[in-house]
């Protein structure tokens, strides 16, 4: 079968599906095209996979008329034609490829390499080659080969220009074979506009940081004028909008010599794009967290209450990675959550005690819920620095004194303590100011308090 679905663009790079070119293509240029195909020298499209030359075709008659891209016949095998048998993932790797050499992508990777070597012979490009193999450390069966590869600041680093829609398999196994290999990819595209992008596009930034970069004739160009490789990057600057996050683009021309390279983490980045989205879900998180626990939790029934503590604390082990967060809300965590939200704000009214001053709040946690004790009096000194001791009256004072000495005991016999520690990463997001006093008994031996 001669007939060609997917047709590479030679002079941009581009592998396109067949029936929608055709379809946006007006039946004059098709014509136009069909005269011109017959030149020798002449080739607007080819094969992806093969590199020959096809032609356009079609049968019927004025409207009913039918156009498709065929191989022209006896110039060469390739693996599309019925009877050879190929499979999925090598098809993918010979039309990506065959992509890569259009004459756009040639142009490119000329002259990435030609620059490179033309910069300083001791700067922090060295080595600079192009289409050299690189052998994989575990066998000559493993190998790539880069359209550039060089050396920067003693890493060896590899760019790789993507012109067309590369399948996700193919990017992700070429990442996966230098880092294996230590070595640096940059994916760099001929141009990038966020508001249209292919899914290999995405497939590259999205993993990448939410960061994309380009060579333009622009940033080779200024390359050019300044003797320092300048790229055009593009990354997602999350922001707030009401109770979201939304994704600003931004898009700047900088240094290479700008960019972030970590030992743990192959692929050089200049924002850390999906960490500043995270850091903003968090937040989100933790203002609707501290809303319902100091407010809405007390109006909905116990049946709500469990369901609704259940998705709180599931969004939680997930955003701090930690699974050692219980997976109810205990009546210990809502007296500490109460004793503190009063400490640090004054305000009763959204609280689940009826508690109003800190000799209440004191009793509370220091007789029923001494497991919490702690960080309840570190809290104290740090919200109320002037608060005195003598204001507890004697007995609830001696409760207090009898707690530190206990504690105390402990800690110098090296023994355990009774704070209850499960819920510490939670109070760190909600109070900040008490995340040094929870640090210093993290260090201490502790077991959870039973009540």
């Amino acid at each position: 079968m001669l007939r060609v679905y997917n047709v590479l663009n030679v002079r941009t790079g581009k592998v396109l599906d067949a029936e929608e070119l055709l379809k946006r293509m007006p039946e004059q240029e098709k014509h136009k095209l069909r005269a011109e195909q017959l030149g020798p020298k002449i080739r607007n499209y080819a094969c992806p996979v093969c590199d020959q030359k096809v032609y356009l075709s079609g049968k019927g008659k004025a409207e009913g008329k039918i156009y498709h891209f065929r191989h022209f016949p006896n110039l060469g095998e390739c693996p599309l034609k019925e009877g050879n048998n190929i499979s999925k993932e090598d098809l993918k790797k010979i039309i990506y490829n065959g992509a890569k050499e259009s004459e756009r992508h040639m142009k490119l990777k000329t002259w990435m390499g030609d620059f490179l070597r033309s910069l300083k012979p001791k700067g922090e490009f060295t080595e600079s080659k192009i289409e050299t193999r690189i052998t994989s450390s575990e066998g000559k069966k493993h190998w790539r080969q880069p359209d550039v590869s060089c050396v920067y600041k003693g890493k060896p680093l590899v760019f790789e220009f993507q012109l067309n829609n590369t399948f996700v398999e193919v990017i992700q196994g070429r990442e996966e074979f230098y880092a294996n290999e230590h070595t640096y990819i940059c994916w760099l595209f001929d141009g990038f506009n966020s508001y249209d992008t292919a899914f290999g596009q995405r497939d590259i930034f999205w993993l990448n940081k939410s960061n994309a970069f380009a060579i333009t004739e622009e940033t080779m160009r200024l390359s050019e004028e300044k003797g320092d490789l300048l790229i055009e990057c593009h990354y997602t600057d999350p922001v707030i909008d009401g109770t979201a996050v939304k994704n600003r683009w931004v898009a700047r021309i900088l240094s290479f010599s700008e960019l972030n390279l970590n030992e743990s983490y192959y692929k050089p980045f200049y924002f850390d794009s999906d960490s500043a989205r995270e850091k903003l879900e968090l937040k989100l998180l933790v203002e609707e967290f501290e809303n319902y626990i100091c407010g809405g939790r007390k109006e909905i029934n116990y049946k709500e209450q469990r369901k609704k503590d259940g998705s709180f604390l599931s969004k939680l082990k997930i955003h701090l990675q930690n699974e050692s967060i219980p997976n109810e809300i205990t009546d210990s965590f809502i007296n500490i959550i109460d004793a503190l939200y009063f400490l640090k704000t004054g305000k009763v009214e959204n609280l689940n005690h009826n508690f109003n001053n800190i000799k209440q709040f004191t009793n509370q946690i220091i007789q029923y819920y001494p497991q919490h004790g702690y960080i309840y009096c570190k809290a104290v000194k740090e919200y109320h620095p002037d608060f005195k001791s003598e204001q507890l009256g004697d007995k609830l004072k001696k409760k207090v004194n009898d707690f530190w000495k206990e504690f105390k005991i402990a800690e110098k016999e090296g023994k355990p303590n009774s704070q209850d520690k499960s819920y510490d990463s939670i109070l760190k997001l909600l109070f900040p100011e008490l995340e040094k006093y929870l640090a210093e008994l993290a260090k201490e031996k502790t077991f959870v308090f039973v009540q």
